[in-house]
Formats: structure tokens, C-alpha cells, sequence
């Protein structure tokens, strides 16, 4: 972002990372091998009643779900896989009444001065596996070493990358993102949003098809559609379609959306389905344009 002479922060996108101005804040998610992962910074790292605390409300609210019949709590089991270099927590419970034979595992995981929330879940007459998933992906998290900050991109070494750490582990099946960025001094109505997920079938119509499709039909009612930019663009070595329109509805209210979308391939880590969204009021076209050029090109590979 230096033609904004602002900072940045880098997010990790799966086996991909990202820069994004600083000012922009965070939110979303990522899963892992069906498991969905939630980071956050302990105010204290070595304040041992902070996991108590977080693990005991977790107990409480688990407590209130409706057991199947016959059952006198959801709780089916709780354990823990704590090893000398972190903590880590489980239960396994029911959420559904009606279907006792499916179970949620949900682990507390303290590494250094970031926490997880571990979830996953399947048929219980699996329940072994359900719990190999979960804590191999616990064991594999590697975390940063200060609050606040991220673990550093390895080179030649395949990882996931989140927020803040990242999971150690080489691709085997079912990856996403879904994270959103808001904000930024040009645009307090500004919205960034990155999703990433690897498919096992390639949607064959393409963004900018798509785009032509809708202002030859009408698709969208009451809405004009001026386009700004259409082309091919390659990022991060992906070969992938950029969109960018202004919209005018009847009512004479403005924005401006843009778009660049790789339809991945089939069970590709490192070819993933990615979409990357900007919605942000019709003002600055110029300064958005380059925002949108610099956040784009900032997208990599990682650690390879």
C-alpha cells in the first residue's frame, strides 16, 4: 500500500496470503478438513483462568441444548488432549435431539497468546475419527509468538494460513475461507470480502459472462449497470476474470462493485475456486481503483 503511504497487516487465505490496509477490520472464518476454526488473542497468556473461564461458559451453554430422549444432558463425553507445549479441551456432544447418532466435537485450544475453536462433527459410530481430525489439526496449529501478531510464511513449507497462525498440515480434502474486511479511510461504507474453497467441480460460466448476462436480461430490476473495467487478470499465478461496474438504481443511488473471480480446479489446494468482492460508495474511483489494484496484486502463494 505504499502509493497510500499506509500500513498494512497480511491475513492468510488458505495456502495463500493477502495484504490489507490496517485501518480495515476483520471478519470471517476458515475450515480445515471439515474443521471450522475460530482464532483469538487471550487478554492474558498466562492467565490460566482465562481457558478456565472460556471452557466452563462453554460447558454452561452446552448444558441448556435439549438431550435426546432417554439422556440427561446433550454431553456425551469430555476430555482432554493436553500436551506439555498446549492446552487443549474437548467435548462431544448432541446438538439435534432427534438424531442421538450424530455428534459435535468442539476443542479449547491454547497455544501460546492465541486461542482456537476447534469444531467438527459427524456420525458417532465414527467417533474415533471425528476425534483424529480434530486434534491432529489442534496439534498442527502453529501460532504466532506475540499477541497481535502472525506466524511467519515458511518457504517450502505447505501450510494453511489464517488470521493470526497457521495449520502445518499438506492439503487432503475440504478447504475454505470466508473472510470480510470493512472500512478504510476512503470509505466508511467500504466492504472487502475473500473466499477461497477448493472444488471438486469447476463452475463452467464465467464472471464476465455472467456480468453480460445480467444487463441483457434485466436480471436485477430497477438497476443500471455502467461498466468501468472488464478483462482476463492473472493473481497469484491464477488466471481469472476482474468485473468492475457502477450501479444506479431508480431511485438515483449509487455504487460501485468490484470483482475478480478464478473458477479454480478440481481438487487443487493450490488452485482453489477464489473470489475477491469490493462494495464501496460511488466517490474516489481513481483511489478505490488503485486500493483495489494494490490488495489484488498483494495476493501470493505461500511458502512456495
Amino acid at each position: 500500500m505504499h502509493r497510500f503511504n499506509e500500513p498494512t497487516r497480511t491475513y492468510g487465505v488458505g495456502r495463500f496470503v493477502v495484504d490489507i490496509p490496517a485501518a480495515m477490520t476483520f471478519a470471517g472464518g476458515y475450515s480445515i478438513r471439515t474443521c471450522r476454526i475460530e482464532e483469538f488473542v487471550w487478554d492474558n497468556p498466562f492467565d490460566q483462568n482465562e481457558v478456565t473461564a472460556a471452557w466452563d461458559d462453554l460447558i454452561a451453554q452446552i448444558r441448556t441444548i435439549a438431550p435426546p430422549k432417554g439422556k440427561d444432558t446433550a454431553i456425551i463425553e469430555i476430555r482432554d488432549f493436553s500436551q506439555e507445549d498446549f492446552i487443549c479441551k474437548s467435548i462431544l456432544y448432541n446438538k439435534e435431539p432427534l438424531d442421538p447418532e450424530y455428534g459435535y466435537l468442539i476443542l479449547l485450544v491454547k497455544k501460546g497468546p492465541v486461542g482456537l475453536w476447534i469444531q467438527t462433527d459427524g456420525k458417532l459410530v465414527a467417533k474415533d475419527i471425528i476425534y483424529d481430525v480434530g486434534t491432529e489439526v489442534a496439534r498442527a496449529y502453529r501460532a504466532p509468538e506475540k499477541r497481535f501478531d502472525r506466524v511467519e510464511v515458511m518457504e517450502g513449507r505447505d501450510a494453511f494460513y489464517l488470521r493470526y497462525g497457521a495449520v502445518d498440515l499438506p492439503f487432503e480434502y475440504k478447504e475454505s475461507v470466508d473472510i470480510v474486511f470493512r472500512k478504510h479511510p476512503l470509505d466508511k461504507q467500504l466492504v472487502l470480502s475473500v473466499e477461497s474453497d477448493v472444488v471438486d467441480k469447476v463452475y463452467p460460466i464465467g464472471l464476465m459472462d455472467r456480468l453480460t448476462t445480467m444487463i441483457s436480461t434485466n436480471l436485477v430490476p430497477g438497476l443500471k449497470i455502467e461498466k468501468i473495467r472488464t478483462r482476463n487478470r492473472i493473481v497469484a499465478g491464477l488466471k481469472g476474470e476482474e468485473v468492475i461496474y457502477r450501479g444506479i438504481e431508480n431511485d438515483g443511488t449509487r455504487g460501485l462493485c468490484f470483482s475478480w473471480d478464478y473458477p479454480g480446479q478440481e481438487n487443487a489446494p493450490h488452485a482453489p475456486n477464489m473470489v475477491i468482492d469490493m462494495l464501496a460508495q460511488d466517490d474516489h474511483l481513481e483511489e478505490k481503483l488503485a486500493l483495489w489494484d494494490a490488495i489484488l496484486e498483494s495476493l501470493r502463494p505461500a511458502g512456495r
